[in-house]
């Protein structure tokens, strides 16, 4: 009797064998994985008007599912896995195989899919350069199967008049009065309101032709919602889902397209830290459902500091409202400055101090983080590099002690930034110095401030005003004695996809 697979293998071939059926005469094919014979994992036949897509083992496993009876499939995956890949590819065979359908590719905000979600869906596309859209060129129309890529409405009209919609989760109730033939969401386990978005989503399944199906990719942060749903079958009432949900788990070490130093970098990185599950095997998270713990911050007294090459650098997270009584009636952000000492010899960073003002003007500021360096040795002073700042930059190089950096935090969220920050501290690679420790908090209190935000990084109140300052007083310092593992704007890896 023949396996499952044999059957899906057999279909396979068969509809390679048989004339495209596709409006267009175009097919999408679904291959097996040769990461030597063809790395991108695609292959394009024009004459035919064949593309195929090769999957690996879990890949496969998300098709195979998506085919049965589940009306949502969730592939929970580590980063580096291919979450992206198949969401992409899936959504793109549905609306070549359902002509005139309607189809909706959903990504966290359109800030953030831009460069993940959408452009992972713009590369899976025939063609060459169809992930470059600029102001002057339109990648994703160079595609033989594509007639139409309209970015205001954020839509791409296939060559059988089905339509891909580029959705966002933090606008999801936009499309409550639209028709979907199926539906990708990506990286949802970070979207805010992903109960209230199922319901939507489900109900919308309908009036035009296609699967009905929902695919879910994504890491698993935390035990929240996704969780909720894919784990208890529970709604936002706590009460059954009503829905079938299938899950497919994907290690990032099972990947094959992932060379072994990345994925020897990754376990180096995520190993034993409370985001080993979620990086790296398809699990969630142990922070039940908080981006940072208080548990993963480590502290050394002053007394057992020594540094053998010592460098100081300092963060500047600039807010700007010139009126202290409205900063304060208001609780607008706080300029915050944070200094760490950086031992070239041993890779560690210590976070010696932070302080923080409000109400100032820019000319206030520059004065009073002139005198928070004062006594400073040679410090390098990073500063963020945006809108009124860049005034800002220019006169702090003239007028403050030490070099003046300008830095960007790149293109991911706060909240991803600062998480990746976590893994540095957990790991012991950066750490925050006591002089004098509280029996209850178990810490020195001047650092009852910048331990809050990192508790509350993620939630309503949350303003990590002092952990952004953190975070560029660390920015492109080697940590921990790999040179790859350091934060910046280009990080070690792309939890997004």
């Amino acid at each position: 009797m023949s396996t499952e697979r044999q059957l899906w293998d057999k279909v396979e071939q068969q509809k390679q064998q048989q004339p495209s059926t596709a409006a267009g005469g175009y097919t999408v094919l679904w291959g097996e994985a040769d990461p030597e014979a063809r790395p991108d994992g695609m292959t394009w036949v024009p004459e035919t008007g064949t593309l195929t897509y090769d999957l690996w083992d879990a890949q496969r496993e998300a098709v195979e599912a998506l085919h049965g009876d589940a009306d949502l499939t969730l592939f929970l995956a580590g980063y580096g896995s291919g979450k992206s890949l198949i969401g992409a590819r899936w959504l793109i065979k549905q609306a070549l195989e359902y002509p005139g359908g309607r189809f909706m590719a959903m990504g966290i905000d359109f800030s953030k899919a831009r460069d993940s979600t959408f452009r992972t869906l713009f590369e899976q596309l025939p063609g060459d350069r169809t992930a470059v859209v600029t102001s002057s060129y339109n990648g994703p129309e160079t595609s033989p199967i594509v007639t139409d890529y309209n970015r205001q409405e954020h839509r791409l009209t296939l060559v059988n008049d089905s339509e891909i919609i580029l959705g966002s989760a933090d606008r999801w109730n936009r499309y409550a009065g639209i028709s979907i033939s199926g539906f990708w969401g990506d990286e949802v386990a970070h979207y805010s309101d992903l109960h209230d978005l199922l319901e939507m989503i489900g109900s919308r399944l309908r009036g035009v032709d296609g699967p009905k199906k929902q695919l879910w990719t994504t890491t698993g942060s935390g035990k929240g919602a996704l969780f909720d749903i894919a784990e208890r079958g529970k709604d936002a009432n706590d009460e059954p889902l009503g829905l079938a949900v299938e899950k497919v788990e994907a290690s990032t070490l099972d990947n094959p397209y992932l060379d072994e130093s990345t994925k020897e970098r990754f376990k180096r990185q995520y190993g034993n830290t409370s985001r080993e599950a979620e990086a790296l095997h398809g699990g969630y998270s142990s922070s039940g459902g908080q981006l940072l713990t208080r548990d993963q911050l480590q502290f050394i007294h002053e007394d057992n500091l020594e540094f053998q090459a010592a460098e100081y650098h300092v963060g500047v997270d600039l807010s700007y409202t010139g009126d202290a009584a409205k900063a304060e009636a208001n609780d607008s952000d706080y300029t915050a400055v944070t200094l760490v000492i950086y031992d070239r010899q041993t890779q560690q960073a210590t976070c010696i101090d932070f302080q923080r003002t409000r109400g100032k003007t820019l000319r206030q500021t520059l004065q009073w983080l002139g005198a928070q360096l004062a006594d400073i040795p040679a410090p390098v002073v990073k500063i963020e590099e945006v809108g009124a700042s860049k005034w800002f930059i220019q006169e702090a190089r003239n007028e403050i002690p030490g070099r003046v950096q300008a830095v960007t935090p790149g293109n991911r969220s706060k909240e991803s930034r600062l998480t990746e920050m976590g893994i540095l501290f957990e790991r012991g690679d950066v750490q925050l110095m006591n002089s004098d420790v509280d029996e209850n908090l178990g810490y020195d209190p001047h650092w009852r401030n910048w331990v809050r935000e990192w508790i509350n990084l993620g939630t309503n109140d949350s303003s990590p005003d002092i952990l952004d300052s953190t975070y560029y007083a660390l920015q492109n310092l080697s940590l921990g004695g790999d040179t790859e593992n350091r934060i910046g704007p280009i990080e070690s890896c792309d939890p997004w996809g």
